[in-house]
């Protein structure tokens, strides 16, 4: 990565490099780019703004065709208008980052699958999810599934269109417990765009943000 392929509404999560703080993996998102500087959205929590100061140093990370990086910088103005935002300096060095985990919310989205190697043309299968993150998401479904099945996934998520990948499933934790009861699977994203995970992600974000207004993290 490198500094071009910074863009505007480019998801980042911003950290407090001070010992002491929980100012920790905050939601933001990056609002301008100029020559020199990063104009990033000021990040909240319980519906109120975050009181970051001109010349606190800042760990923020971001997401580029599915690798993670991190990179130190320095608030050097605090703007308002027309929208809060946090003027930083934009970076000259990044540090890949390895994430085993992804941030996984709770949420119950209607999804349907089909098996890409059944010769079959068969209807797709109907599921529901019980959480999600940008690698997977965990869902379950009164049809028959199997570990290691590949499927074409598409997911109601918010917007004009749902959301298509390719995904395997991983693992069961539960099978039915009698006839007509559900399964419970781990399904793994391994063939999504960029752009769809942008999503995802966007949607989590959402997601926490409508929980800090109502107080709830």
């Amino acid at each position: 990565m490198n500094a071009k392929d910074f863009r505007i509404n480019q998801l980042i999560e911003i950290s407090v490099d001070e010992e002491g703080t929980d100012y920790k993996y905050l939601a933001s998102r990056i609002e301008e780019v100029t020559a020199e500087h990063l104009h990033v959205a000021v990040p909240m929590r319980r519906g109120e703004l975050l009181p970051l100061r001109v010349r606190q140093h800042l760990d923020i990370s971001i997401s580029l065709k599915g690798k993670s990086f991190v990179f130190k910088t320095i608030i050097v103005a605090r703007r308002l208008n027309p929208f809060p935002v946090l003027v930083v300096v934009k970076p000259d060095k990044f540090t890949e980052i390895q994430r085993r985990q992804w941030v996984r919310v709770p949420t119950k989205l209607a999804m349907r699958f089909r098996d890409i190697n059944s010769e079959k043309k068969e209807e797709p299968f109907i599921g529901e999810t019980v959480d999600i993150s940008g690698g997977g998401l965990l869902f379950v479904t009164l049809d028959p599934v199997e570990e290691g099945q590949m499927v074409e996934l598409e997911i109601a998520l918010p917007g004009p269109t749902p959301l298509f990948c390719k995904a395997k499933l991983l693992r069961i934790l539960e099978k039915p417990k009698k006839e007509g009861g559900t399964s419970k699977i781990i399904l793994e994203f391994t063939e999504i765009s960029e752009g769809q995970r942008d999503r995802i992600i966007s949607y989590i974000f959402e997601k926490q943000r409508e929980w800090i207004r109502k107080g709830l993290i």
